[in-house]
């Protein structure tokens, strides 16, 4: 162990071992932000396809629910006149 060519090996073999490690983590770092980046570029589209069907589904939920007020409204319209009729008739108040 003494031999400087014993140590030269060792240091030989710890810088190739240390440049592969750091090699690696550089492919795999890179490949993980690529992988990320492209499912977030997914994910956004994704997203946009809901949001506008969401919309769409709404719109028509709201025009929907308008024009059921919209009779409900007529039916209290014609209940109140009923109920006013049946007031003056019963209680003989001319209004």
């Amino acid at each position: 162990m003494t031999e400087p060519q014993s140590w030269t090996l060792i240091l030989g073999v710890l810088t190739t071992v240390a440049a592969l490690m750091s090699l690696m983590t550089v492919w795999v770092s890179r490949t993980i932000r690529t992988e990320v980046g492209s499912l977030r570029t997914e994910m956004r589209s994704e997203i946009g396809s809901v949001r506008t069907e969401m919309r769409s589904e709404i719109g028509s939920v709201r025009t929907e629910m308008r024009s059921e007020f919209r009779r409900i409204d007529e039916r209290f319209d014609h209940l109140d006149r009923d109920v006013q009729a049946l007031t003056r008739h019963v209680f003989g108040r001319p209004e």
